[in-house]
């Protein structure tokens, strides 16, 4: 006979936070398995985005930030597998990361390629990484990330938001609205989850078991915020074609839409 698998794979957790999902309910090696399967929202699209700006020669730069974000649903990945606090950090530090990474961007995205790297701003961002990722591993305290990735968000939105403004571009327009308002609503989904996490469970226990999914709010979190992301990407790279060349436009592609060259001259 086959040996038996271990009821909890990972051991005990040891990270700061655990979410509204029953742990190893589904399998002896995932602890959180919706948490973690929903992950692929965050890995599957950049991926995706990578591989059409090699394909159609866009800048290599919007490559880091599909980076940046294919790392956080890794980091993810494994922490909702494992509940280990390691694993948390590898979740949560690249949340902060890749927020910094898109300040830089959106702060620079009018400059042309010819122009010197910012290095003062550069170095800004350094070490702000640096110094949040020193006092949260130091203090282990949960909302110091939340606050900290919080306030990079609303920095990327007021930069986004004087993008907009300055360009006067449609297309960008609704590229943003359509990502505010998923990211939104995914963190809407994320409150409920952590401050109703009793009534959702009682409401899993009545519902037939292939519904139970549907309730795991935590995952709809990683789907939503995870596209979300994905078309702020994509809302930074069609920006970023009216000061430099070529311009682009937005298509629908495999994983709902995409962006790419256009050669012709259009009105946007």
């Amino acid at each position: 006979m086959p040996p038996t698998p271990p009821k909890n794979f990972w051991g005990p957790p040891t990270a700061t936070l655990d979410w509204c999902e029953i742990n190893y309910e589904v399998s002896p090696f995932i602890a959180e398995f919706w948490n973690t399967l929903s992950n692929l929202g965050m890995i599957i699209p950049p991926v995706f985005g990578i591989y059409e700006i090699i394909r159609m020669g866009l800048e290599k730069k919007f490559i880091y930030t599909h980076c940046c974000l294919i790392a956080v649903g890794i980091g993810s990945w494994a922490f909702h597998m494992t509940l280990l606090y390691y694993m948390q950090l590898l979740d949560e530090l690249p949340m902060v990361f890749g927020n910094v990474l898109l300040i830089y961007q959106l702060a620079e995205l009018r400059k042309s390629m010819k122009k010197p790297v910012n290095s003062t701003l550069v170095f800004a961002c350094c070490v702000y990484a640096f110094f949040f990722s020193v006092f949260y591993v130091a203090f282990k305290n949960p909302l110091i990330h939340q606050v900290m990735y919080g306030a990079g968000v609303v920095v990327v939105l007021i930069l986004d938001l004087r993008l907009v403004n300055y360009n006067q571009c449609r297309t960008c327009t609704k590229l943003l609205s359509a990502g505010f308002f998923m990211y939104t609503f995914g963190f809407g989904l994320w409150n409920i989850d952590n401050q109703l996490c009793p009534q959702l469970t009682q409401l899993r226990t009545k519902l037939p078991r292939y519904l139970g999914p549907m309730t795991q709010l935590h995952a709809w979190w990683h789907i939503l915020a995870g596209y979300a992301t994905y078309i702020h990407i994509l809302f930074e790279m069609h920006a970023r074609s009216h000061f430099v060349k070529p311009r682009t436009q937005i298509t629908v592609r495999y994983f709902g839409i995409s962006v790419e060259p256009l050669y012709r001259h259009h009105n946007d």
